[in-house]
């Protein structure tokens, strides 16, 4: 699994602690992509964050334990509403597992992904000037 990957899911999962992060997935993504890729937090919607997230996807799916419940995770059938591609991935990387009953790593995860994860969105920047 990519970093990259790890970070996104992570901040679904609500571990990214960046300024301006905010409560709901996608606003933790955009703060994370922003500070990532050094651009406004606000070019992160529509298109982009769905292309974004669908790159996370498939490096994920790639590297699953189970493959075939993943997908159903995400193509799970709503009652209320269709929520968009996007929400629908975000909602799955919320469910993902990280770790097996045994404590090991699952679906591609590692302790140096974690680590790195954690340094990545974890923590609060100090602008040091």
């Amino acid at each position: 699994m990519e970093q990259r990957t790890c970070n996104i899911i992570m901040c679904c999962k609500g571990h990214c602690k960046l300024p301006d992060a905010g409560e709901a997935s996608m606003e933790a993504i955009a703060a994370y992509m922003s500070k990532e890729c050094l651009c406004p937090k606000e070019d992160y919607k529509g298109s982009l964050m769905e292309s974004i997230l669908r790159e996370a996807l498939f490096d994920y799916i790639a590297n699953a334990d189970k493959p075939d419940f993943e997908l159903r995770q995400l193509l799970q059938q709503y009652i209320s509403r269709e929520p968009t591609l996007s929400e629908r991935i975000c909602t799955m990387f919320q469910l993902t597992r990280v770790r097996n009953d045994d404590g090991s790593y699952a679906n591609g995860f590692s302790e140096q992904l974690l680590v790195q994860s954690e340094i990545d969105i974890g923590k609060e920047t100090v602008n040091e000037s």
